[in-house]
């Protein structure tokens, strides 16, 4: 009788292990579950960021279709109406300064289009049947790939943001008058290290900056410490870009035309007749646009209108001085 009970005891606690058991099973398998699952949802939202990523930057690389984007005064012409207290007439005023090259067999123009950010842009830009000069935001947030779109073009220039009297939305990194010489020089190492080739930068927006004389000797002490030129956009008709240039003679072009101050396909026809005429004149034009469709659909369409003269990279200016 005694045999019976120990040995129902041992079945008992045999039981009761066995139940345990199951019980941790249970639980482990249900925790293993959940750490699964949690591991797997946090996967599924890295995924989603991620993707959300990729359609952000491919919609960057497709052209807008919002008709602002049309209609929208780049961010020089807003910035140059803005910085003038008496309007002058815009392109005779800087028809007037432009120094002459020596004579050549052609007229020569050279076609910058600024702000260029995005592989639609690049492309679009490509098509055009003759020497278009892009110039090249530095990367940010918004546009991160413009170092890679660079290395595809032969020549280029960097299109650095400057302060400005009014910023209707300024760039990252934009170097102000307070700024002192070190923090300038980094800044143009900075973007000289990321696009190599480009012998010149031009002035996004920059009215307040270019028309400061001691920003503009601390920043063309800097270029010609990085052996760079500069390419006065002209967005205030009060810039001291020559001045600096007597200080440290770096070579030295400006804006003659904008190409777009209004989006539409006649007048940018016009405009571009108007920087012939001035190359005509003086040996060269330098006509500034931007990567509106409109206007680099005006241009693929204008080489016919380009005959009487050479169109040129802004680089080859500089055999021509």
């Amino acid at each position: 009788m005694k045999k019976n009970i120990s040995f129902s005891k041992y079945i008992i606690y045999f039981l009761i292990t066995i139940i345990l058991f199951l019980i941790a099973f249970i639980i482990g398998t249900v925790y293993t579950q959940k750490k699964y699952e949690k591991k797997l949802q946090n996967t599924q939202n890295e995924l989603k960021i991620l993707k959300q990523k990729i359609e952000k930057l491919q919609s960057q690389d497709k052209a807008p279709l919002l008709p602002e984007y049309y209609t929208k005064v780049p961010s020089e012409i807003a910035d140059y109406q803005k910085s003038i207290i008496f309007p002058p007439k815009i392109e005779k005023d800087i028809e007037d300064k432009t120094i002459p090259l020596k004579k050549t067999k052609k007229p020569k123009l050279v076609i910058i289009i600024d702000d260029v950010s995005f592989k639609w842009q690049v492309n679009k830009i490509k098509a055009i049947p003759f020497k278009i000069t892009p110039s090249f935001f530095p990367p940010s947030k918004r546009h991160p790939n413009t170092p890679i779109y660079a290395k595809t073009f032969s020549h280029y220039m960097i299109h650095l943001p400057f302060e400005a009297i009014h910023f209707s939305r300024p760039e990252s990194n934009t170097l102000h008058i307070k700024d002192s010489y070190q923090t300038i020089l980094k800044r143009i190492e900075y973007v000289k290290n990321l696009f190599p080739k480009a012998k010149f930068i031009n002035n996004h927006t920059g009215s307040t900056f270019t028309s400061n004389k001691e920003a503009m000797i601390k920043l063309f002490r800097a270029l010609k410490n990085e052996n760079l030129g500069f390419v006065d956009s002209k967005t205030t008709p009060y810039s001291k870009s020559k001045e600096a240039q007597k200080i440290y003679n770096i070579p030295l072009f400006a804006r003659n035309i904008f190409l777009d101050n209004k989006a539409n396909t006649q007048y940018i026809q016009n405009q571009l007749k108007k920087a012939i005429k001035i190359a005509k004149k003086r040996g060269y034009a330098i006509a500034i646009g931007h990567p509106h469709p409109v206007t680099l659909a005006t241009l693929k369409n204008s080489k016919e209108l380009l005959k009487e003269i050479e169109v040129v990279y802004i680089d080859e200016l500089l055999n021509d001085k």
